[in-house]
């Protein structure tokens, strides 16, 4: 097994996808991919699971949680990049490391494992971590950084974004690190955080969990607030935390208050550098779609959104949703790709469709306004429901000014009509610019004029 394997386990057991969509994440050759398949269903058979299947152009990997655990458990093959992560983590929660111990433990060469401390070492230097080497022993760490800290502190994030798919060498060592169950902690996170009014995220959740070993191993981090801003809010986090956080050591209650008081204003995201990166991203972005965005929900909501996919990309976080492909979407896809080529921007498959289903809801938003006049042609003889039907439609989209009326007085008249009305909608065939449905519901006429909204900011200069 090699790294595409390991990289195909952890797309396959989140999502099916095409060899072309892999590609996008891998940056390996397809044919290397397919090798990779064929080479990981060979794997699978000699274990007694069922094999990725193809349909169509998906390939999926369909296992009950059972059948996952065992193959995860049977499963032990590190990416290059996890090996480095490993290495580094170990050396740092341990303070000492036996590269030779490590070659057994990981089962890979010596030249492999040389070769994964030696992007450790260079990392270290870069930084200002020292070690030496005691004989008999190892590997003994001298001082470490503030800079490696923080490099620690997302190595280890990742290890609890994929906990339910590690491996057993990273399980185990996750293990040895952390003093508590997961699943319980949320237990008692979940109060706090949802009393909170923040947004919660999956990294977020792992900067959680990794902040009270990181406070074990030495001493966490300074977070930089100034309560008396808004002292309210940060008594009723501390209030939260010491509530529901029973059990909690004192110095891991303040800092999560400190910390959740700095990201309730988005001050707490976990790196500087890709605030910049992503403030900037969302400004060229709403400049190439021509938005404006006043909605400050949708605003937020869409820089979180672009701030998730940096770090994901920069931190090699394979997480990804199930895709969902519409029409609509894969148009604004189109451009979208168009935009990261021309201002040489680079993220995820998945998070572009992330995306682009927020730059969907934005564009529907801001150009539904424009929609002031719609005329909906009835056969006469449901017309005795225009006034029930044109109350229903008010209620849902209150900006647009329905016209209901039967379609016998204005079958030789849509041009005249066209002039009066940005949209004609009707249940019998009467002209090309006019939308036929076979039936009449809220639904539709919303997703009509959605399609209106979306194809006109689409279409802007």
């Amino acid at each position: 097994m090699n790294t595409t394997a390991a990289n195909i386990l952890k797309i396959l057991s989140q999502s099916e996808m095409s060899v072309d969509d892999m590609q996008l994440y891998l940056e390996v050759e397809k044919s290397s991919i397919i090798k990779s398949i064929l080479q990981f269903n060979q794997f699978l058979i000699s274990i007694n699971l069922p094999t990725i299947e193809k349909n169509e152009n998906l390939y999926s990997l369909n296992l009950s949680n059972q059948q996952m655990q065992t193959l995860l458990n049977n499963f032990n093959t590190l990416t290059s990049t996890e090996k480095v992560d490993y290495l580094f983590i170990k050396f740092i929660a341990t303070g000492f490391l036996n590269l030779e111990k490590e070659k057994e433990i990981l089962d890979v060469s010596r030249s492999t494992i040389l070769r994964a401390f030696k992007t450790v070492k260079e990392i270290f230097a870069a930084n200002g971590t020292t070690y030496e080497y005691v004989h008999g022993k190892g590997l003994v760490l001298k001082n470490l950084s503030l800079s490696d800290k923080g490099t620690f502190c997302k190595k280890l994030m990742i290890f609890f974004i994929e906990e339910h798919i590690l491996v057993p060498s990273r399980k185990k060592l996750l293990n040895s690190i952390k003093r508590f169950d997961t699943k319980e902690r949320m237990e008692k996170l979940y109060p706090i955080l949802s009393n909170s009014d923040i947004s919660i995220n999956y990294v977020m959740l792992s900067f959680v969990h990794v902040l009270e070993i990181c406070i074990e191993l030495f001493g966490g981090f300074s977070f930089k607030i100034d309560k008396n801003s808004n002292l309210e809010k940060y008594i009723k986090l501390e209030n939260l935390v010491n509530k529901y956080g029973v059990g909690f050591g004192n110095e891991y209650k303040k800092q999560l208050t400190e910390f959740l008081f700095s990201f309730s204003y988005e001050e707490g995201q976990l790196d500087g550098t890709l605030i910049n990166k992503s403030s900037k991203f969302v400004k060229d972005l709403m400049a190439y779609f021509k938005l404006e965005i006043p909605n400050k929900d949708l605003y937020r909501l869409l820089f979180n959104k672009v701030y998730l996919s940096f770090f994901k990309l920069e931190d090699n976080i394979l997480k990804i949703s199930n895709l969902k492909r519409d029409k609509g979407q894969l148009k604004i896809l189109e451009k979208l790709d168009r935009f990261l080529e021309e201002y040489s921007y680079k993220m995820y498959l998945a998070d572009k469709y992330t995306i682009a289903f927020v730059l969907k809801t934005v564009i529907i938003e801001e150009n539904l306004s424009d929609i002031k006049n719609v005329l909906l042609l009835f056969q006469d003889a449901v017309i005795n429901k225009k006034n029930s039907f044109n109350m229903y439609l008010k209620r849902y989209i209150p900006t647009v000014n329905f016209d209901v009326e039967p379609i016998l007085f204005y079958q030789r008249n849509v041009a005249t009509l066209k002039k009066n009305y940005d949209i004609i909608i009707s249940d019998s065939k009467i002209s090309y610019d006019s939308i036929l449905i076979d039936s009449y519901n809220n639904i539709k006429i919303y997703e009509i004029l959605e399609n209106h909204a979306l194809t006109r900011g689409l279409n802007k200069e």
